[in-house]
């Protein structure tokens, strides 16, 4: 079944949606998805907790406004503040809409794999089908038009393949480091300066990066059978373990600025079915069943 997204972007708004139906078997929102425009509230009458008794949540109704997105379900499709990305079904190109409009196409044998869209910057990220070049990225300045290039001749070079992730002021991907190690690199969007970060130990690795302005997460994986997940905060070459995350069985996380949400999935062969939980300046909480990889910032 192909994956399809229909997003709408909001800078600097987390929502985990839970009390999901069926299960998906895709990571992503499937057609006909949306975005509440702010988090369900939480039980007035619940007291904080802690990270070994988190406070359930209760959840509430908070309709959603819909709004039809033209174009073909078939389509990847990522819509924000006067902006549509488009990715038809054939991945050979991106088309981005608005005030400036840009297409970008994918160099031959690729493929786009990540399009990504925020009040600021869109990225577009195309992968070799021979695994033969590291993937290739472009970055649109939203205000400008300004187009900027990301791939194996940059500083530092991208990987085949790998995490991609933007943020308001930054994009973070794959990198090979010492030893061809597998590292993190960031790129500060208003100077394009890159640098590489937190390397990976031999035969582990990461992926789900996420940056907001609170700053970066991610997962990590070891190379046991079956892999241990660790939920990361990230800090140039330092990562430190996010507090009250199930041991091994961490999936998504968002850093906010007051603190965390995240995803656990408990069962590896069911890796849709995911349990959300948040931890603030006031306590921890279990906010229910939920869906993995619909944490948006």
């Amino acid at each position: 079944m192909t994956a399809v997204r229909r997003v709408v972007a909001a800078a600097g708004l987390a929502a985990a949606l839970t009390g999901c139906g069926g299960a998906s078997s895709s990571s992503e929102p499937t057609a006909g998805s949306s975005t509440p425009s702010s988090p369900a509230p939480a039980s007035s009458t619940a007291a904080p907790g802690d990270g070994d008794h988190p406070t359930k949540v209760t959840a509430a109704d908070h309709l959603l406004t819909w709004h039809p997105v033209p174009g073909p379900t078939e389509d990847l499709v990522t819509v924000g503040d006067g902006w549509t990305l488009t990715v038809p079904r054939s991945r050979g190109e991106a088309r981005l809409q608005g005030p400036t409009p840009v297409t970008v196409r994918a160099p031959a044998h690729s493929s786009i794999t990540d399009a990504f869209l925020d009040d600021r910057h869109a990225l577009v990220v195309s992968e070799d089908r021979r695994a033969a070049e590291p993937d290739r990225a472009v970055v649109v300045d939203l205000a400008s038009g300004r187009t900027s290039r990301l791939d194996g001749r940059s500083t530092p070079p991208t990987t085949v393949g790998g995490a991609w992730a933007l943020g308001p002021d930054r994009v973070l991907h794959a990198t090979r480091g010492p030893g061809r190690s597998y590292c993190l690199a960031t790129v500060d969007l208003a100077t394009d300066h890159g640098t590489s970060g937190w390397c990976a130990e031999p035969r582990h690795g990461f992926s789900r990066a996420a940056a907001t302005t609170a700053g970066t997460s991610m997962m990590t994986f070891d190379d046991q059978r079956p892999s241990c997940r660790t939920l990361v905060e990230v800090d140039g070459d330092q990562v430190t373990a996010l507090p009250g995350v199930t041991d091994c069985l961490g999936w998504d996380s968002l850093l906010l600025g007051d603190g965390t949400v995240w995803s656990v999935v408990p069962h590896a062969r069911r890796i849709e079915v995911a349990h959300l939980y948040a931890r603030t300046a006031t306590g921890s909480y279990d906010l229910g069943r939920g869906t993995s990889g619909t944490l948006v910032g």
